[in-house]
Formats: C-alpha cells, structure tokens, sequence
C-alpha cells in the first residue's frame, strides 16, 4: 500500500532492515590486521593469524564468539596457517624464513628447530604426516613430520608461491604463483611435473570442483582459468567477469566455489554451465577480502581483508539454489578512471545478493511498496 506520511515511509524502512534471528556468527573484532584463518577440520573452532606473528584461537557460535588462546610464535608477521588434516596441530608460515606446528592440546611447539626456507614464507597446504610450504621467491619444500626433515626443495618459480593444494589421494600437489604460472608436483616419484605457460597475471589461489577433475585459478585480472585434472600446461576453458583481482577462492560445493575479490566482495560462481550466482557478503569500505576459509559442515564460511574483522557467512543456501537465472558482474571499460569506479560500483549494485550477503535486491525492496 501507498504511505501517508514520512513517519509510515521511516517505519516500512525500518522493518525491512530488522534483523533476523542470526544464523552464522557475529564478526569477530581485532586489533590487528589479519593475515590468514584456519577452521578446525571437526570442532567449531577458528585459528586466526596477524602481522605481529600472533595466533589467537576463537570458538565460534551464532550466539558469541570466546576467545580460547593467543600465542607469540613468529618475529614477523605470519603470511599463513592451516590446521593439520587431523586438527592436532596448527602450522604456521611466518615472514621470518620458518615454519612452525603447534600442538593444539598443550600448545607446545611440536619441534624444537623450525622447518626453514631461503626467503619469507607465503603459502601452506597440510599433508597427512606433514606439510608443503612455499615462499616469497618462488621455493616450495615437502615436510616429512615423522622424520622432521625436508623430502623435496622445488625452485620452479621466480615470483611468490601464493597458493598450494594438495591431493593425498591422487598423488599430487599444485601451486599458483606471482609469476603467472601453475605448477604440479608427482608425489609418487617426489618431483615436479607440469608447469604452465605464463599467463598476462599473477596467479593468485586455486580450488578444485567435479571431484577433483577440475583445478579453478584466481588471476590478478579477475579471470577464473580451469584445468583439467593432469592437464597443467594450458587451460581448458576460462571465465572472465569478476571486477578486479581474486585474491582468494574456496570450493564449498562440487560445482560452486566463493571467491574473495579486490573490491571487498565475496561472490558465488557456480561451474559447469558457468553462472555468477551472487554477492555473498562485503567487507567494509571495499577493503579487499584476502582470505577465506569453511566451516567442517560447510555452510558457514569466515573471510578476512583489511578491516581488522573476521566475518561469516551462513552459505546453507547454496546446495538448493536454481543456477541458471543470475547474471555476472558487470565491468564498464573507461579511460576515466573516477568514471569507471562509479560504473563498477554501480555494476556492483546492480548484481544479485544472496541470502547472506545482507542487503536487498532493489526488485524485493520495492515489491513491498506496491499497491
């Protein structure tokens, strides 16, 4: 129905912003910028890191979060952290050349030497008995924790590894770099295998979706490239749409993976047929989303950007949605560059919110005004 008054227009905009029952947890607050996080593989737990080489430790519910631990471990920041595949440890990439694991029940460091690299350490990825780590010149080493040694040092790469995965399974690891190159490793015959071309930008994260016979890569240019399983040298199909650089990605279905993005946007893309789903969440101020993480149920997920907050998502949603109706982000090409920002951000409200992403889609808001 049509409003009478100011006062019956500040009231219907009122209702439509009330909040609902929560049904992920609320933001945690830091005082310091983090650098990466890391849910428990089991419990609702959440391991945060920051650029004083910090590692505090949150339960997570929808009612609070509880602060459980903090720990001093690096002389730099700490660049990244995973939980083990068992989640009795946590491992630790610091900027000081180490790489440290806690033991999450007396958090003692589980060995007295670190595991040490020639440069500042960037990326991680956990294996059953240790660890694959990667640093900022472009060396990724394999970590034996039982004999707590060094199994493999791989210099494939001149720029920063920024992302590594690794299949136990399927024998293999893969790691994206600054350098605009993928690389795989054989871990049945412990050596590298294929490296791909150069692409026009850094590589920046990669995920794997239809069971593991796809590899999805994050550019610096906003273009999503996919690989077919073994085929590294060259992708098979790509996906261009996203605004700016995608800085981080996880998969969270068979088919649709989240990716953290330059202008503070987290998204749902949805593979094969290749769909923009939507906006899931937003960081503040579009501070760029740096990393992203889901929960052991896989419908929640925790990001983190430059606005010292960890912020969750509930994505429950996504396994019962219909994808082929949503449309992608729009990229207005301008010389101007004050032009172009205001086009993107226009873009930006013109693409489809999700549930979980807080704000309304302009074609339900103004439903409720009708006569």
């Amino acid at each position: 129905k049509g409003f009478n008054d100011e006062e019956d227009l500040i009231a219907a905009l009122k209702s439509a912003r009330e909040k609902k029952a929560r049904d992920c947890p609320p933001d945690i607050k830091l005082k310091e910028s983090a650098t990466d996080i890391s849910f428990h593989p089991e419990e609702n737990i959440i391991a945060v890191s920051n650029l004083l080489g910090e590692l505090s430790i949150f339960s997570c519910s929808n009612e609070e979060n509880k602060a459980l631990k903090k720990l001093k471990l690096h002389k730099g920041g700490i660049r990244s952290i995973e939980y083990s595949v068992d989640g009795k440890h946590i491992l630790t990439a610091g900027k000081d050349k180490t790489v440290k694991v806690v033991d999450v029940e007396t958090w003692n460091l589980m060995m007295k030497e670190p595991l040490s690299h020639p440069s500042p350490l960037y990326s991680l990825a956990p294996l059953s008995n240790g660890c694959v780590s990667g640093d900022e010149d472009g060396t990724v080493k394999f970590w034996d924790f039982r004999t707590k040694k060094n199994t493999l040092t791989s210099k494939r790469f001149d720029e920063f590894v920024s992302s590594i995965y690794a299949d136990e399974e399927k024998k293999v690891v893969i790691a994206t770099s600054g350098e605009g190159t993928i690389q795989s490793w054989d871990m049945r015959m412990n050596k590298p295998d294929i490296q791909s071309e150069v692409y026009d930008s850094e590589l920046n994260c990669l995920s794997v979706v239809r069971e593991g016979t796809k590899v999805v890569v994050g550019s610096g240019e906003g273009i999503m490239y996919i690989f077919n399983q073994g085929e590294y040298g060259y992708h098979s199909d790509q996906y261009p749409g996203h605004p700016d650089s995608i800085n981080s990605m996880i998969g969270v279905t068979d088919n649709v993976v989240i990716t953290g993005c330059e202008d503070g946007t987290l998204r749902a893309v949805h593979l094969f047929p290749h769909r923009f789903v939507g906006q899931v969440g937003h960081h503040g101020g579009d501070m760029p989303v740096e990393k992203i993480d889901v929960n052991a149920d896989g419908d929640v997920i925790a990001s983190v950007g430059h606005d010292n907050r960890v912020k969750f998502w509930n994505i429950g949603y996504l396994e019962k949605m219909d994808y082929e109706k949503k449309r992608k982000p729009i990229v207005q090409k301008s010389q101007v560059v004050k032009k172009r920002k205001l086009a993107e951000a226009v873009a930006r409200e013109t693409e489809h919110q999700l549930p979980s992403s807080g704000r309304v889609n302009k074609k339900e808001f103004f439903q409720g005004f009708k006569d």
